[in-house]
């Protein structure tokens, strides 16, 4: 840690003396407090966008023509409104002894203390939401603890993210997120609007990791979030993201951590909630909140059959289907039904009228009860995504195609496949982006761009007797291929997308079925253009670290060029930890003449076994074995 600090004050023009010689403007602090970083090629750069945040002319890019800026406002002491603007500037500059007490009344900036009444920080992670681009990697977010008695949902939490203009969709939304098309700023909110949102809303489970933080700290964090609060910044999907700012606010009040320039290239929220939890000293505890739907979940499981085979009538407004069982089993059906209809209303599967018709006959049933109610619940114990595989990978690999000998070299900057550990995600959910494969072949001596899956998402989300999710897959990727009448080769951008449903034979065995549309062009290939209807059927197995993939598709497709089917059997070679094979030795066959539409069938079968050691960054040995027809 101690090097990155360093590194980060050489680039900014810090001499390398020694640390007590260390001028001002170069304090670690500083640099955090005006949200410095490393320039591209030398000095460094502030990350906030608003210029009213810098108050020297080269503030931005000079740290210490901003420092003499912030002595000379807090020495005049004439300008009230910059000076409450800025109140943890004052706090570090008072604490190194470089201004006075100054006698000002910032009247806004003590209504914002009053409101939040701060005793403590917590930081938030919540675990990915797959029906919205923005929250498929999990989001981060603080939560200040409240000094109110009683509970924390009175408290606020604060939060970073993009300012869309309306509605947009997913395509859209990716690219200007992607190319920095939104601005980001801070929001505050009463922690139950958290919780609502999150919790019963999105159905997101959410992980609180209680700060270590001083009273010094803790007014420090609240001072630095008041200056924040006014500014705005380019927003970038995987850069300067809502886990990256709220890096950097962290790094203002305790800048030894320096957590932010543990993410120089990108920011994923599950890899940041990691790198604070794993910070020598910052938490000292971490608790858990399901979902309303995994609370459901869990309460159904622990029922007997007779409850389970009541609680769907009971949830319809059918209270007598309870009445052959006990008065603790019925409260426990009746609760336990209430949840689920507000699920159902929330999830807009159901109208107000009906929402209120059944939760009158649930809840008027429950109260003529004798067993008390207001015991403490029983919650779910969760599998904390704090212990989950690091989202960086790189694979190497060997193998033969057609006799010509290759090794690949493969990277993946984020995040999980199926094959991986999923111990604390989302079982079933495959999030894959930037999955970059270059080969090299020993006969030409020539290494290629083999694959480039720009994004793979999948969702095999098991559907029950109360849950009936809908499983889906979108897939966009540049791949090398072989155009099988002429040989040639040339590069293909293929995209699909399709849905359907997952069935779970067991808890780690899923079936599952989708149908969807690919279509592809594949540029100057004689037959460059296919549009295709494709049937998918598999099924994932998971043993603790062992997974299991099998999957047949049928593509229907308008053009031979997508027609053309392939047959071969790899052996995959695993050379070393975080690496992965997969090699593949493919035969093309001649395309069968004028027949369109024609069809083709794949099947794919990966099995794979990964191994974790902490705490690099890349460290699964992943082997695979694919096999097509």
């Amino acid at each position: 840690m101690k090097f990155l600090l360093f590194s980060l004050l050489l680039l900014c023009g810090a001499s390398a003396a020694a640390a007590d010689d260390i001028r001002l403007a170069e304090d670690p602090q500083w640099l955090a407090l005006v949200h410095y970083r490393p320039g591209v090629f030398s000095g460094c750069r502030g990350t906030i966008d608003s210029e009213d945040f810098y108050l020297a002319e080269n503030g931005r890019t000079d740290p210490a023509a901003e420092l003499e800026a912030t002595v000379r406002l807090f020495a005049q002491g004439d300008d009230k409104d910059k000076i409450c603007r800025f109140p943890a500037r004052y706090i570090f500059l008072k604490n190194k002894g470089m201004v006075d007490k100054i006698d000002v009344k910032c009247e806004e900036f003590d209504r914002f203390k009053k409101d939040l009444r701060p005793a403590g920080a917590t930081l938030l992670f919540t675990d990915a939401y797959m029906n919205n681009p923005s929250s498929l990697f999990g989001h981060t977010l603080l939560r200040i603890d409240t000094a109110r008695k009683g509970t924390q949902l009175l408290a606020h939490g604060v939060s970073y993210g993009a300012f869309t203009k309306g509605a947009e969709g997913t395509l859209l939304y990716a690219v200007k997120g992607l190319a920095g098309g939104y601005y980001g700023g801070w929001t505050v909110k009463p922690y139950y609007d958290v919780i609502n949102m999150y919790n019963n809303i999105e159905n997101r489970d959410i992980w609180e990791m209680k700060l270590n933080f001083s009273p010094a700290e803790l007014e420090m964090l609240v001072a630095h979030l008041w200056e924040v609060g006014h500014t705005r910044t380019r927003y970038y999907f995987f850069t300067k993201n809502c886990s990256y700012m709220l890096l950097e606010v962290l790094d203002a009040v305790r800048p030894e951590a320096g957590l932010a320039a543990r993410f120089p290239l990108h920011a994923i929220p599950l890899d940041t909630a990691k790198a604070v939890y794993r910070s020598p000293g910052l938490v000292k505890g971490v608790s858990y909140r399901p979902s309303r739907r995994r609370r459901i979940v869990f309460q159904a499981r622990r029922m007997t059959a007779a409850q389970r085979q009541s609680l769907l009538p009971a949830a319809e407004g059918k209270t007598a289907a309870v009445s052959d069982l006990t008065e603790k089993e019925r409260a426990e059906v009746l609760e336990t039904a209430y949840q689920y209809v507000q699920y159902l209303y929330v999830a807009e599967d159901i109208e107000l009228a009906e929402y209120r018709r059944r939760s009158f006959a649930l809840l008027s049933a429950r109260s003529r009860l004798q067993v008390p109610a207001g015991a403490k619940e029983e919650k779910p114990v969760g599998r904390t995504p704090l212990a989950a595989h690091e989202s960086m990978r790189v694979s190497v690999g060997a193998g033969s195609r057609n006799g010509n000998a290759f090794q690949e070299f493969a990277f993946r900057p984020a995040y999980h496949s199926l094959e991986d550990d999923d111990f604390g995600l989302l079982p079933g959910a495959e999030i894959n982006f930037l999955n970059l494969r270059l080969r090299r072949y020993d006969r030409t001596d020539k290494t290629v761009l083999k694959r480039l899956d720009v994004l793979g998402i999948r969702s095999l989300s098991p559907a029950d007797e109360l849950f009936s999710p809908l499983s889906f897959t979108v897939s966009l990727a540049l791949a090398r291929e072989e155009d099988p009448a002429t040989g040639r080769e040339g590069y293909v951008l293929n995209g699909s997308v399709g849905a359907g449903k997952t069935v779970a034979a067991a808890d780690n065995l899923y079936f599952y079925a989708l149908a969807g549309v690919a279509g592809g062009y594949g540029g100057f290939l004689p037959r460059n253009q296919y549009a295709a209807i494709e049937l998918t059927a598999g099924l994932f197995a998971g043993f603790d670290r062992l997974k299991l993939l099998a999957e047949a598709k049928k593509s229907f497709s308008s053009s031979s060029f997508a027609c053309s089917s392939s047959s071969g059997s790899v052996s995959p070679i695993t050379v070393s930890c975080a690496s992965a094979s997969d090699a593949d030795a493919t035969r093309a066959f001649p395309e069968p003449p004028n027949v369109p539409p024609c069809a083709s069938f794949t099947m794919i079968t990966r099995a794979s076994t990964t191994m974790t050691a902490q705490p690099p960054i890349m460290n699964q040995c992943i082997g695979s074995l694919p096999f097509r027809l």
